[in-house]
């Protein structure tokens, strides 16, 4: 392959369906959108959340694991023409709809992986349907204490942002804007009071806690702070809050370790 070649490449990468193959499933009688790869070699099989409706960015990723085990990328809410298609924009909405998309699709032994907002909502998702559930990844999982209002947020926002990567607007940009705005921030909005805490000591299914070691989000103090609470292990990338967009490898490696350490079928 000529460099110019590979360019091509990774920028239609950058693009939906991401080098994914895109299905449809009536779930709830909303249509869900959900990029898949991989074959299912045996349990468990990964299924993502991604943060505020962007799947984008976790597409590096979701291919990466897709090489061991089938990946499956939930578009969810579903942006489109300023509206949310498959579920409301809000972090209960989205925890549903990921419940209602994997009994739609009768799938069993899997492990939930969320980030950001999409961890919070894996985390509820895996209380709803728990006999679905093998493990539940929790990635950047939003939001530290002390950053649950817009005011705080906003001040993590710029040190964070400057151990980003560029291209992470790219994969994720075309998602917010078509959220048209409004929309996205009260899913933002309903995903700032969340108190993960309350929720991760009742989970039945083996927990994995990753962040980047400089995610104004979620810090990684408190990132180990949740994994306490599971006593569950806590993996630190580097990078910031979008830490498995460049280190999906890394990011991968850690899951394909708690797979082979904590994860078994349910009987």
């Amino acid at each position: 392959m000529t460099r110019g070649e590979a360019r091509r490449t990774r920028r239609a990468l950058r693009r939906a369906p991401y080098g994914l193959a895109e299905t449809i499933t009536s779930a709830g009688d909303k249509p869900v959108h959900a990029l898949t790869s991989g074959e299912l070699q045996g349990p468990p099989e990964l299924v993502f959340v991604p943060g505020l409706g962007a799947p984008g960015y976790l597409a590096p990723w979701a291919r990466e694991s897709a090489t061991w085990t089938r990946a499956t990328l939930l578009d969810l809410p579903g942006w489109h023409a300023g509206r949310p298609r498959s579920c409301a924009a809000t972090l209960p909405g989205v925890a549903s709809a990921t419940a209602r998309w994997l009994q739609a699709t009768d799938r069993h032994h899997v492990i939930l992986v969320g980030h950001s907002t999409g961890a919070q909502a894996v985390l509820r998702t895996a209380l709803q349907v728990p006999d679905r559930v093998t493990g539940v990844v929790l990635a950047g999982p939003t939001f530290d204490p002390a950053v649950r209002t817009l005011s705080a947020l906003a001040r993590r926002a710029a040190p964070t942002i400057l151990h980003e990567r560029p291209a992470e607007l790219l994969a994720a940009g075309p998602s917010y804007l078509h959220s048209g705005g409004l929309p996205l921030l009260r899913f933002l909005l309903s995903a700032l009071p969340d108190r993960p805490e309350d929720l991760v000591p009742r989970l039945t299914a083996p927990v994995l806690v990753i962040t980047g070691q400089h995610d104004g989000f979620a810090p990684p103090a408190w990132a180990r702070h949740l994994a306490a609470l599971a006593s569950a292990p806590c993996v630190i990338l580097p990078g910031a809050h979008n830490a498995p967009f460049p280190h999906p490898r890394k990011a991968d490696a850690a899951v394909r370790e708690f797979t082979r350490t904590s994860c078994r079928p349910h009987q």
